[in-house]
């Protein structure tokens, strides 16, 4: 992907790939839900955007990180929430949210809960709406370190398959190499998908 013709977000962040691709399809005022929003590339970018949004993290050092960053970079803090807790605990409002962005967070969760997480997003977001997922998939070298019941791997084709009622924008199964990160600072390889699927 060629950074240089995509749209700065505030010191340098960039949304996910995926939201750079339907972004532009919303008014201001429409609202973005991120689950598990890490620290907040993706929604300091929406809100730069004129989005609405609704970010939770179980972090309150990342939660605290976007508070700052907005308010350094003059952002309307009125336009958005933060919550710090679990995502299996968030209630999605029905027919209130235009994108729901789970990027890279299910992974983190017994699939029991992903799944669960999955229904709910499917049956709570707005009427052509956008929903957004990047997980793991079995074909990353950690499925065969842990199980189903620590953490979601979908099978090949799974996450497709539980969207056949939805308009599938993109998806795609590969293997990316991950160039390190706190707690696993080695280079190493993980088999995700990636999901855009319109309701």
């Amino acid at each position: 992907m060629d950074h240089s013709e995509t749209n700065k977000s505030i010191e340098g962040i960039e949304p996910n790939e995926l939201i750079q691709k339907i972004y532009h399809q919303f008014k201001a005022n429409f609202y973005f839900l991120d689950l598990g929003c890490g620290k907040g590339r993706d929604s300091l970018f929406m809100l730069q955007n004129g989005y609405k949004v609704d970010a939770i993290d179980r972090s309150q050092e990342n939660i605290s990180k976007i508070e700052e960053l907005i308010k350094i970079n003059k952002l309307p803090l009125s336009n958005i929430n933060l919550y710090c807790g679990d995502i299996r605990n968030f209630s999605i409002s029905k027919n209130k949210y235009d994108i729901i962005n789970a990027f890279n967070s299910l992974q983190f969760l017994p699939k029991r809960d992903a799944l669960k997480i999955i229904n709910d997003i499917k049956n709570n977001i707005k009427n052509e709406g956008y929903v957004i997922i990047s997980s793991f998939t079995t074909s990353d070298p950690l499925y065969k370190k842990m199980s189903n019941n620590e953490r979601c791997f979908f099978e090949s084709q799974e996450l497709k398959n539980l969207f056949s009622d939805f308009n599938i924008i993109e998806y795609r199964e590969q293997l990316i190499e991950d160039k390190g990160h706190p707690g696993s600072p080695q280079s190493h390889i993980h088999g995700v998908v990636r999901l855009i699927a319109q309701k």
